[in-house]
């Protein structure tokens, strides 16, 4: 027995599974590279909506339709006119308690502007419908805002995006009238 036992020794334990210290390892390293990946996709994702003026003015419509639910007042978004070059908010907004000036990022390309919903009072100049800003839009306790139209031109191609007096956001641009 004692030669077979040493030409054939008892075999090791099989090693299964990982040790405390491996397993904590990879968990830490998995985390940090989510925490890198996170933190570089959020400031991505905010940098990029924040540069267009037409979503900056869109989150921005949804902030007041939200600040009008949670606090149970109307809330005004008032649109300001601005000269070129001049400094200034685009628009302020008023909840009856507080009021506060927002401004969009500006592009060379891109002019944003909140309009009727209707175009009965449009005129046309060079082919083009020129309609006059709405002065305000309101923003209801129950979760609905007043009709409008955002007005968006884009490289000198204008294109009209009614916005839905229930949801606040844009509907598709063959509802524009």
């Amino acid at each position: 027995m004692n030669r077979r036992t040493a030409e054939h020794p008892a075999p090791a334990p099989a090693r299964r599974g990982f040790t405390l210290l491996e397993t904590l390892l990879v968990i830490a390293m998995i985390s940090m590279l989510m925490g890198v990946m996170i933190g570089g996709a959020t400031s991505l994702l905010k940098g990029t909506a924040r540069s267009d003026p037409e979503d900056a003015l869109l989150s921005l419509m949804q902030r007041m339709r939200r600040k009008a639910v949670e606090t149970g007042r109307e809330t005004e978004l008032r649109q300001t006119e601005r000269l070129a070059g001049e400094e200034g908010p685009d628009f302020v907004w008023n909840d009856g308690r507080d009021e506060r000036e927002e401004r969009l990022p500006v592009r060379e390309d891109v002019q944003v502007r909140v309009i009727g919903p209707e175009v009965d009072g449009a005129i046309l100049i060079g082919g083009r419908a020129q309609e006059d800003p709405v002065p305000r839009i309101r923003f209801h306790p129950d979760g609905t805002c007043d009709r409008v139209r955002l007005e968006v031109v884009r490289d000198g191609n204008r294109s009209v995006l009614p916005i839905d007096p229930l949801t606040c956001a844009p509907l598709p641009a063959e509802n524009a009238r």
